[in-house]
């Protein structure tokens, strides 16, 4: 599917497209799958829970100065999973062959966050929790879409490094009582 995906939209694919694609015939392709819509949201629910997992084993306070090997490790493996599934991100962030995909992304980042650091912000009245985990997911994301778009020049490690500086920086915010 991914591949018909990279030469036009979801739309514009037919079950005989994909089926001829798969090497199969419609009838077996409707014996696992009523539609085309199922057989997305398979593929994105895969990936997507996959990328859960990575999010929701990390560490609930990332420790600033000195990040902990876990967080270190959460976000080396939330590189390597967007290195691993490049092909998947770059159809569905920067095409529009898929409808609403950004927001499935961002919905799944968001409900793993709130479960990891509810707890968190709830010492920190001051933080409004929801703009606060939507800041980091747009972030995020953007950092994504901007290695996948640049051909991913940059190694994995440059990437991890960034996204650790930038999450230690968003930490401090948690240490800090800072006004207007």
């Amino acid at each position: 599917m991914l591949s018909l995906l990279a030469e036009g939209t979801f739309n514009e694919l037919k079950i005989k497209g994909i089926a001829d694609k798969a090497k199969v015939n419609r009838v077996t392709f409707y014996d696992h799958y009523s539609s085309k819509e199922e057989l997305l949201a398979e593929l994105i629910d895969d990936v997507l829970n996959e990328y859960a997992d990575i999010i929701e084993g990390m560490p609930k306070t990332p420790s600033v100065p000195r990040p902990s090997a876990e967080l270190i490790k959460t976000i080396k493996l939330s590189v390597g999973h967007i290195k691993k599934h490049a092909d998947f991100y770059k159809i569905m962030l920067l095409t529009n062959g898929v409808p609403d995909f950004s927001n499935r992304l961002h919905d799944q980042m968001s409900e793993s966050l709130h479960k990891l650091m509810r707890l968190n912000v709830m010492d920190h009245p001051e933080i409004d929790f929801d703009l606060f985990v939507d800041w980091i997911i747009g972030g995020a994301i953007g950092v994504y879409k901007y290695w996948l778009h640049n051909g991913m020049r940059q190694t994995e490690e440059v990437i991890s490094k960034q996204l650790l500086m930038f999450t230690l920086s968003s930490s401090q915010v948690l240490n800090s009582r800072t006004t207007l």
